[in-house]
């Protein structure tokens, strides 16, 4: 984000909504997470639905709003209307979708899942149209390419999994191109650009960061069409590689100033780690636990920069004497409390201590809400 003018970022008011619509939603799925764990039984669906649509998908779309004129170059004129006309739509289908879920109402989560289809196609397509416009030069600028079409794909099969249910292919093509693909190719791609900047480390090799999307696709299609471990090998190891590179680039890290969004990433790479070992084990049910803790992990070590920076970067630009620092937004010492509250339930859920888990997830997530809409609104009292 170097040189980053007024000029080709969006206005504040559209990765704001997404960021605090999935902070604000995560905290809800939370408060479902103990009605469920002390009532007895799982709502797998629901649950993990709520972490991947009303938490991961809002933040992330608001994320990619940010960054591909930024990062792309793809500048989507008049982004207020265009955003909003699919962020409302997504929201109602996202309720919808999981009241189904909830009552167990077939019809309902269809439909729900419909209107939620639609508008995601909308978002993604948009973006996708945008970017491909423009050549990639850099690693993250490709990643976001086709972490958009892993997308499209991803939710595709998932609303035809709805039509299908017993098609085991249709739900091995959902779940692989909705988690390696569109969340991880993302956190990937975006990592390649955010580790060197905001840690002040070395570069990946661009050997491997360019390559890294075809990589990836070729693992993914093993895996979805072929049956057994040594078929999952590449799309495990593909992972385990970039891991390792992220946690020798962050411990070896030119400025080592304390930083807990820093251990955001060591916990989530952790997880990460750990569930691939499991879905090569064949632990589904463990393997989706460990790679939900991995990912939240991450979003919040990036939510900890990125609405800092930004109600510094935009209020630097429209009034430089009433920009406040970036450690002002959101205090290094509430973040530090952050990460102490996640990574206890993070050790909570891997020890299988899920109602103490449950309760301790709900105090998390209301301080990670709290404080990115407290620190987003900062923004909006200061013009």
């Amino acid at each position: 984000m170097r040189g980053l003018s007024l000029l080709q970022a969006p206005p504040f008011v559209i990765p704001f909504t997404f960021f605090a619509t999935g902070v604000s939603f995560w905290f809800l799925s939370s408060l479902f997470a103990v009605y469920f764990s002390f009532r007895g039984g799982i709502n797998l669906p629901f649950l993990l639905h709520s972490q991947t649509v009303l938490f991961a998908l809002f933040v992330m779309f608001g994320a990619l709003f940010q960054m591909l004129p930024v990062v792309v170059g793809a500048v989507i004129e008049n982004p207020i209307p265009k955003a909003f006309i699919f962020y409302f739509p997504m929201l109602l289908g996202a309720f919808i979708f999981l009241s189904g879920f909830f009552t167990h109402k077939t019809a309902i989560t269809k439909t729900g899942a419909l209107l939620l289809y639609a508008s995601v196609m909308y978002g993604a397509l948009l973006m996708l149209f945008h970017a491909l416009k423009v050549k990639s030069y850099i690693p993250t600028s490709r990643g976001i390419k086709f972490s958009l079409f892993f997308l499209v794909v991803g939710v595709s099969f998932g609303v035809l999994w709805l039509f299908f249910p017993y098609d085991v292919r249709i739900f091995k093509t959902h779940y692989t191109f909705m988690l390696f693909g569109w969340v991880g190719a993302l956190i990937v791609s975006v990592s390649f650009q955010v580790i060197e900047m905001f840690f002040t480390t070395d570069a990946y090799p661009r050997i491997f960061s360019m390559n890294f999307p075809y990589m990836l696709s070729f693992s993914m299609l093993l895996a979805v069409f072929m049956d057994g471990f040594i078929f999952k090998l590449p799309l495990s190891l593909l992972f385990f590689t970039w891991s390792f590179m992220t946690l020798k680039r962050l411990y070896t890290r030119r400025r080592k100033a304390t930083d807990y969004t820093i251990y955001f990433w060591y916990l989530g790479l952790l997880m990460l780690c750990l569930s691939l070992v499991f879905f090569l084990m064949d632990r589904f049910m463990t393997f989706l636990l460990l790679f939900v803790l991995f990912f939240s992990s991450i979003i919040a070590a990036m939510l900890y920069r990125i609405i800092p920076f930004l109600v510094w970067f935009h209020l630097s630009n429209l009034n430089p004497q009433k920009a406040p620092l970036m450690s002002d937004v959101i205090k290094p010492e509430r973040i530090r409390v952050s990460f102490f509250l996640h990574s206890v339930f993070c050790l909570l859920c891997t020890l299988g201590l899920f109602k103490l888990a449950s309760v301790v997830f709900v105090v998390s997530t209301l301080w990670l809400a709290y404080h990115t809409v407290r620190g987003g609104l900062l923004y909006f009292e200061l013009t």
